[in-house]
């Protein structure tokens, strides 16, 4: 009835980088990691470019804290794309199997940080590049080859379909932008007004709607980093200080600060509209007019794979800063071992604290000051552990074999796996339920069971509560 299990073993590449990575491929992939990795792993579509192709959004990590990252924003440009995929597909196999990358704790990381990403910002042009115009209408495809100086070539593209460079389209200094082309092209047409492209004006609200406190913009080619843009004194040091390790970690160069910029990049508008650290990163050897080999991709990967996870530590550090405390007084429960520590952002040097209910004084992010049997302190406990459990009375039917699990969360270990039976429910938190076994008392998936509610009747029948994720229906039980 009831079987052990190990850690559950996730599929490593499943995002194939060295290839012409399309829109399609980029597509399945996405499906495929959050097929394989549904509680880590999540997307959405920021909506349509005009010519109905979808810009998504991977989200990648638990946490409150935003890391904002993004490519291909030139046509051209598409092994940025390949680089994020690459990115999201190893920090969630990282996250899955509780392993490290680098120095890096990629579990306890992603557990405090929120990693979105958009890979693909410019799907219409990108197509374009890698394709060319067959299939298309023959009036679109004659106004295109004219946008390209009338060459049947696009593999130099950078532009969006509408002939617009979406990096020269943000309400960054856009009157003032250098070397504009006069009327759409291939490149440098920054638009007949800024957050004209429909890419680009839905990439500034998904960056309103997230509230990132870093982002990277990844381009190609050349090996620099930009980072500045009119950046205020008093943020010149936070931000050269992040751009030069960006730089250490990379091999790449810092771009000097010039006194009057060309504006209308994405960096340039989220510096200017938030005041936080935001920076472009221009991989691979500089290729002129065209795509990046896939040869340098290995390279390429080497020097940008612990990118994101700096980025996403400096993303935690700057928001925690930014938190205030909260004063909560109630009582919460702890269902997993956790360090107590006398401060908070302590990472060593605690007392390990059981599974207890305790009294739970303040909050200041995602750490929480508590009083425990071992005494008063800081917890920063990671999804799952501490809860308000909701007791209930109720039985709940596993249709399939689940795995049970120590605390509420689809990554705390498991501890059996419960064949089809009939559970008794003692608590609830969330989607969970706290069910009690012949091996003990463990918590279980409550989407994966049917939970029924015993209700008493006033003759001889009783009815029981069937709770389904089509709502409460009854059923009559006829007692014996």
């Amino acid at each position: 009835m009831f079987v052990t299990t190990g850690p559950a073993q996730a599929s490593a590449n499943l995002v194939n980088p060295n290839q012409v990575y399309s829109y399609t491929v980029m597509q399945r992939d996405i499906e495929r990691v959050v097929k394989q990795y549904p509680d880590l792993v999540s997307y959405e579509s920021l909506g349509q470019t005009a010519y109905g192709r979808q810009l998504f959004a991977v989200k990648l990590g638990r946490g409150e804290s935003v890391l904002f990252l993004n490519g291909s924003h030139h046509a051209r440009e598409w092994m940025t794309s390949s680089l994020l995929m690459k990115m999201i597909d190893t920090y969630a196999e990282a996250y899955n199997s509780n392993s490290k990358i680098g120095d890096y704790n990629v579990r306890s990381l992603l557990d405090e940080v929120s990693i979105w990403i958009v890979p693909m910002v410019n799907p219409d042009g990108v197509t374009l590049s890698q394709q060319g115009t067959a299939g298309l209408p023959v009036s679109l495809a004659q106004t295109l080859r004219q946008y390209n100086g009338n060459s049947t070539n696009f593999t130099r593209w950078k532009a969006n379909m509408q002939g617009i460079d979406l990096n020269r389209q943000y309400p960054a200094s856009w009157n003032t932008i250098k070397n504009a082309a006069k009327y759409p092209s291939y490149q440098n047409y920054k638009g007949q007004k800024p957050g004209q492209a429909p890419e680009v004006q839905m990439m500034m609200d998904f960056t309103h709607k997230i509230d990132p406190e870093v982002t990277i913009s990844y381009h190609s080619s050349g090996e620099i980093i930009f980072w500045h843009f009119n950046t205020l004194n008093s943020n010149l040091t936070r931000d050269k200080t992040m751009a030069r390790a960006l730089g250490n970690l990379t091999g790449y160069s810092l771009v000097t600060p010039e006194k009057n910029p060309s504006g209308g990049g994405y960096k340039d508008w989220f510096i200017q509209e938030y005041g936080r650290p935001g920076f472009t990163i221009e991989i691979a050897n500089y290729a002129g007019e065209s795509s990046v080999p896939l040869n340098q991709f290995n390279r390429i990967w080497s020097e940008n794979k612990e990118v994101g996870l700096y980025s996403a530590t400096q993303s935690y550090s700057l928001w925690l800063t930014k938190q205030t405390i909260q004063y909560l007084q109630q009582s919460m429960s702890l269902v997993g071992g956790t360090e107590l520590y006398s401060k908070i952002g302590a990472q060593a040097g605690g007392v390990q604290l059981q599974p207890q209910k305790i009294h739970v004084i303040a909050r200041k992010g995602d750490w929480y000051q508590v009083q425990a049997n071992e005494g008063q302190g800081w917890i920063h406990p990671s999804p799952g552990k501490l809860t308000i459990i909701e007791e209930i009375k109720a039985t709940a039917e596993l249709k399939v074999s689940s795995p049970a699990y120590k605390y509420p969360d689809a990554f705390s270990p498991k501890v059996t796996v419960l064949a089809p039976q009939t559970v008794q429910v003692s608590g609830r938190w969330g989607t969970w339920l706290l069910a009690s076994t012949p091996s003990g008392t463990w918590w279980i998936d409550g989407r994966k069971a049917e939970l029924k509610w015993p209700i008493e009747d006033t003759g001889q029948n009783t009815a029981t509560e069937v709770e389904t994720s089509g709502g409460i229906q009854l059923e009559p039980v006829t007692t014996p």
